[in-house]
């Protein structure tokens, strides 16, 4: 039997488990695991004789449904009557059987049901038919048979088979898998694999009081296998390794296409020419290159090297391991991982949790407030300034803070590597109350462009974040105060911060006892104003050349732009003018000419028609007389268009005012 040995559990949901045991000569070695976890399994069990043996073959459990694996087995065994409704199913099989301390050889014939009266009734016994030395047919009561022997080997086989396909489907969804190892006595096999498994998880204790601060750390594992831990070497590894569910575990077959046979009339087999070969044959074709590889190369997935005073059991593995399944295999490592390995065996039951404790031990941290308006509003955190000088990389996860023997608040703890710092924030400081006033002032311009027809106006704002912390405790607090940046501003007449974070600025200074402490924080950021040129008028250019903005030759581009739009307005007022008279006329017309068809043929009526067709020629002359001035000032309009948009584009002008 193979027992668990060491297990080690990984943040990314997996487990590294190894199993070993002694086996003498050839040993065939049974491990169950639940359905779900085979795929695992077959894709990085490993299986090592560790003396003088090898590893033959590793033999699993189908995939077969428990209906479809007894389709292909002729026997079936009776819920009821098991001896006489198995010996029924075998009629043909050679059998012996003792009776009465006789024993008797013979092929089955049935099972015969004999009625009997006796003096409390009828009763029904079963007898075994038996077909003894070929001639005589024998009945025995199976009540007085004493043992049954099945001699042929197949048969055997088949019950044997029958009986483990029953067996296993009574275990709760556990598929079997096994191991056959071969040699000469008494060997250790080793057997190791991954399996899912649930996260460990971490949690702290940190005890304020002393001299220094103490951390104590616990891991939090799950035992959710079907097998206790008894004993075993328990080791807690976090980082990132890639992993991956292939499935391996279902059979999978490739579609073949289907070949109708050519069914043609039977010929004389052909006489082909004799041929000359030469005897040697290439090397490329029976040298070492199509040698067949005699092993069936099998993964092992290694986490960092181990610790150095284990190199000699490693070599032992690995000769072990190169002797045991004969191929090479390249390791690489992934991931920035680390290990916590526990010194002392662990046994953890089926089903159950464990704590397993990881650390204890001082660390140098100090006692300050955290300050972040975001956080909250009025008041600093109370805080540890943690400084992890444990030498080892601390797992994230929550983390409890004690003083004396009194618990004084909680914080969560992200992975903290060897000399790293962080705060710590644990409870809030409702001694120290924070106050907050913002200004903001604009500085003047201080550069002035002018491109693609935009004047562009930069300057800059001055933001001021003024914090006032009334602290009304009895001693000094020690303050980090996080102020949110904006990327892009600058601080100025501002201390520089003790350090900068993704989003924050933290400075640090000392709230004294029963005070009222002032920081400013300033912060200058650029900002932009744009004024489009064509839509300046005088005013405004007046006050771009009074400030500066704009130099005098710009001044007089900009002073034939407004000549420009001045023009454009008035061709654009004189064309539309033209456009209502054209519209009107237009309109009259066809009133006049509706008038004529309406006309008859009497004296009167040719009258009217001719003070029609009259006005309908003067109509036309004033409408022809209107279109030209409109095609000439249209054109005109489109000129003035031209250099207008000409000069506010060939306009280019940059200045810095200072500031």
């Amino acid at each position: 039997m193979l027992t668990i040995r060491k297990v080690v559990l990984y943040k990314h949901g997996v487990g590294y488990f190894e199993r070993q045991g002694t086996v003498s000569g050839d040993a065939a070695l049974d491990l169950h695991f639940r359905a779900s976890e085979m795929n695992d399994v077959l894709k990085t069990v490993t299986t090592l004789d560790l003396t003088s043996g090898h590893i033959a073959s590793i033999s699993y459990e189908s995939t077969t449904p428990l209906a479809k694996q007894l389709e292909d087995i002729a026997i079936r065994l009776p819920d009821q009557n098991a001896v006489s409704g198995l010996l029924g199913e075998i009629k043909g099989a050679r059998l012996a059987v003792e009776v009465a301390g006789e024993r008797v050889e013979g092929i089955a014939s049935g099972i015969e049901t004999v009625r009997k009266e006796v003096e409390s009734g009828i009763v029904e016994t079963k007898r075994l038919a038996l077909l003894v030395d070929g001639f005589a047919l024998r009945t025995f009561d199976l009540g007085e048979v004493a043992r049954v022997e099945f001699l042929d080997e197949g048969l055997r086989k088949d019950l044997e088979h029958l009986l483990q396909v029953l067996i296993d489907a009574k275990r709760k969804d556990l598929k079997r898998l096994t191991v056959f190892a071969q040699g000469a006595g008494e060997r250790e096999i080793l057997a190791s694999y991954i399996v899912e498994t649930p996260v460990w998880k971490t949690s702290y204790r940190l005890l304020l009081g002393g001299e220094k601060p103490v951390i104590q750390g616990w891991a939090l594992v799950d035992n959710t296998q079907d097998e206790d831990w008894v004993d075993v070497e328990l080791s807690l590894v976090a980082g990132l390794p890639i992993s991956f569910v292939h499935d391996l575990y279902s059979p999978r077959y490739k579609r073949r296409p289907v070949v109708e046979v050519s069914e043609e009339e039977a010929y004389a087999p052909p006489m082909l020419e004799d041929a000359v070969w030469d005897a040697a044959l290439d090397e490329r074709e029976m040298g070492t290159g199509m040698a067949v590889a005699d092993a069936v190369p099998e993964p092992m997935r290694r986490a960092r090297g181990r610790l150095a005073e284990k190199s000699m059991m490693l070599e032992q593995r690995a000769e072990a391991r190169d002797r045991s399944v004969r191929v090479q295999t390249r390791t690489v490592e992934i991931g920035d991982l680390f290990e916590y390995a526990i010194e002392n065996p662990v046994t953890v039951k089926r089903n159950q949790s464990a704590l397993v404790p990881i650390l204890q031990g001082p660390f140098d941290g100090e006692r300050v407030c955290v300050y972040n308006r975001e956080v909250r509003e009025k008041n600093p955190l109370s805080a540890i300034l943690f400084h992890n000088t444990t030498g080892l990389t601390l797992e994230g996860g929550p983390l409890t803070v004690l003083e004396g023997d009194a618990y004084v608040g909680e914080s969560m703890l992200e992975t903290l590597k060897p000399d790293e710092k962080r705060l710590v924030p644990y409870s809030v400081e409702l001694s120290c109350v924070v106050t907050v006033d913002h200004r903001s002032r604009r500085q003047d311009v201080r550069a002035a462009r002018i491109v693609d027809g935009v004047l562009t106006l930069r300057r800059y704002r001055v933001e001021q974040t003024i914090y006032v912390v009334a602290n009304r405790g009895d001693e000094a607090l020690d303050l980090f105060l996080e102020h949110g940046f904006r990327r892009g501003w600058d601080l100025v007449d501002t201390p520089e911060p003790v350090e900068t974070t993704e989003n924050f600025y933290r400075f640090r200074l000392a709230a004294e006892p029963g005070k009222a402490t002032r920081f400013v924080v300033s912060e200058k950021g650029d900002e932009a104003e744009t004024f489009a040129l064509l839509d300046a008028d005088r005013d405004a250019i007046a006050l771009w050349l009074t400030k500066g903005w704009i130099d005098r030759a710009a001044g007089d581009v900009l002073d034939r732009v407004l000549a420009l739009r001045t023009q454009a307005a008035d061709l654009d007022r004189r064309l539309a003018e033209h456009g209502r008279r054209i519209q009107a006329i237009v309109e009259d017309q066809g009133r006049q000419r509706e008038n004529l068809k309406a006309l008859g043929t009497s004296q009167q009526e040719q009258g009217l028609r001719e003070k029609y067709v009259a006005a309908l020629s003067d109509g036309e002359e004033d409408l022809s007389t209107l279109r030209d001035e409109v095609a000439r000032w249209t054109a005109q309009r489109r000129e003035v268009e031209k250099e207008l948009r000409q000069r506010v584009a060939g306009l280019a002008f940059e200045t810095t005012l200072g500031g």
